[in-house]
């Protein structure tokens, strides 16, 4: 029986049968592996007939030709798994059983293709490029790669983990494409139910940590995004990266000292780029980094800047782990001047948007009201907004984030201007610096106007003078 309505079976297993041949074995490294791989998901979903796994035996590939059994379970099947090794690459039958399923997915949509790298492969199809990778190999520590599970499980905790995170992940994967076939038996709790977490994709080097890391936070009951791997188009992969984080309380990243690429059109890189979308959005920021790591030994700039930010915990893992647990599900302590009488204009241009609503974030928290400009592209009208916050408000933030140095310089003079028919002035003043870090400076100086330095996201500590100046209008 079938998971998901409409399909025969729910996953497709495809291989190079050199990978299934037994070594001092009675049963190959595949064979295990599936055997494996079925039990876990049979536990993960409660029944051991609540899915439909297709793998094809010797007997069929005694043919020549793909036989018309196989194509016809490739139609049928909603996920493919790809055993991917040099076998497979060299195999003419596996390169059919890919372009047909591939074929079937570009007709109907909607289907997941899911590698496991069996070993190291240096050169991936270019239809896997943008696919996220299970990989059963290790490395020893000679620097060789070995093969996890090989020539038997027993005893390779590490291969278990993999299997775990694999059947994890098909088990969203199922719950996800059953539902959008709009069938209504139940599921499993929805993430929306759970605190979710954004775990942020890292190098290479940490992937183990960061499924160590995702594991721990599934036992506790906490969703991870992205529960897919991102296409690595930098405008493709803001975009997704911004969908996820729409839905999380805390930003979790594992660092190394390898900075992770850095495409021409993407000069800050990876890593730093989902960092900079989670500060430009207001999110908590947790980072990792191995305590033993010598700062000093790190050649780009940039990367060791990171390293030396102060959202980076040098500890163990095990205590990270259990930190970031802390941050999802304890009650933050409430903040002073809680229901503060104060009213807030906070100005910015339009590309700042998400750095102001960050803000009023924070003011809400301390009961501050709050005013951001029209969204009126009448001149006249944006004008007379703009006077009408000013003469009312109790202060003022303007927020420099993307936006250019000629337009906050223009904005605070305007600011300047206007407020000075006031007849009482501000209680409080703030220019606003978020991300990103870098900035020209203004070469402007207001008297009485703080400088709350956020550049590396909402910083709480930079309110509190801001939010002393509000008293005088509370009281």
């Amino acid at each position: 029986m079938s998971f998901i309505p409409g399909y025969k079976h729910d996953i497709f297993v495809s291989y190079a049968h050199v990978d299934d041949l037994p070594l001092g074995t009675e049963i190959g490294w595949v064979t295990n592996l599936v055997g494996c791989l079925k039990t876990r998901l049979a536990q993960m979903l409660g029944r051991s007939d609540a899915y439909s796994l297709w793998m094809d035996n010797e007997e069929l590939r005694k043919h020549k030709k793909t036989t018309p059994q196989i194509i016809e379970a490739l139609r049928e099947t909603a996920t493919i798994i790809i055993v991917l090794s040099p076998g497979y690459l060299a195999s003419d039958w596996c390169k059919r059983e890919k372009e047909n399923f591939l074929e079937f997915v570009k007709e109907r949509g909607g289907s997941r293709v899911f590698i496991i790298e069996r070993e190291k492969v240096d050169n991936h199809p270019g239809e896997f490029n943008d696919l996220g990778v299970f990989r059963f190999w290790g490395v020893r520590k000679d620097g060789k790669t070995r093969i996890l599970g090989s020539p038997t499980p027993a005893g390779d905790q590490e291969f278990y983990d993999r299997i775990d995170d694999l059947a994890a992940e098909l088990k969203e994967e199922l719950y996800s494409l059953k539902k959008g076939a709009s069938v209504t038996s139940p599921e499993p709790v929805s993430q929306t139910e759970q605190p979710t977490v954004f775990l942020a994709q890292t190098t290479d080097d940490l992937e183990i940590e960061r499924n160590k890391v995702k594991r721990y936070l599934n036992q506790a009951g906490v969703s991870v995004l992205p529960a897919t791997w991102y296409p690595q188009e930098p405008g493709a992969f803001r975009d997704a990266v911004q969908r996820d984080l729409s839905k999380c309380a805390v930003f979790v990243q594992l660092l190394s000292g390898v900075a992770g690429r850095k495409p021409p059109d993407l000069p800050q890189g990876y890593t730093k780029l989902q960092l900079e979308i989670a500060q430009a959005a207001g999110i908590p920021v947790l980072q990792w980094r191995r305590p033993t790591l010598e700062l000093a030994d790190i050649d780009d700039e940039d990367h060791r800047a990171l390293l030396e930010s102060n959202t980076v915990r040098a500890e163990k893992v095990e205590d990270f782990k259990r930190e970031i647990v802390k941050r999802v599900f304890e009650k933050p302590e409430p903040l002073p001047d809680e229901h503060l009488n104060a009213f807030v204009f906070v100005d910015m241009e339009t590309p700042d948007r998400p750095l102001a609503e960050a803000v009023c974030k924070v003011l809400d928290e301390y009961g501050v009201d709050y005013s951001l400009p029209t969204q009126n592209d009448d001149p006249a009208e944006y004008r007379h907004d703009l006077e009408h916050n000013l003469s009312l408000c109790d202060g003022l933030i303007v927020v420099y984030g993307t936006s250019t140095k000629s337009w906050v310089r223009r904005q605070l003079l305007e600011c300047r201007k206007i407020m000075a028919m006031r007849k009482t002035p501000l209680n409080a003043f703030a220019l606003y610096e978020g991300p990103p870090e870098k900035k020209e400076p203004l070469d402007l100086k207001i008297h009485n106007m703080k400088i709350l330095n956020c550049r590396k996201g909402v910083n709480e500590v930079e309110f509190k003078s801001f939010i002393n100046g509000l008293r005088k209008a509370a009281g």
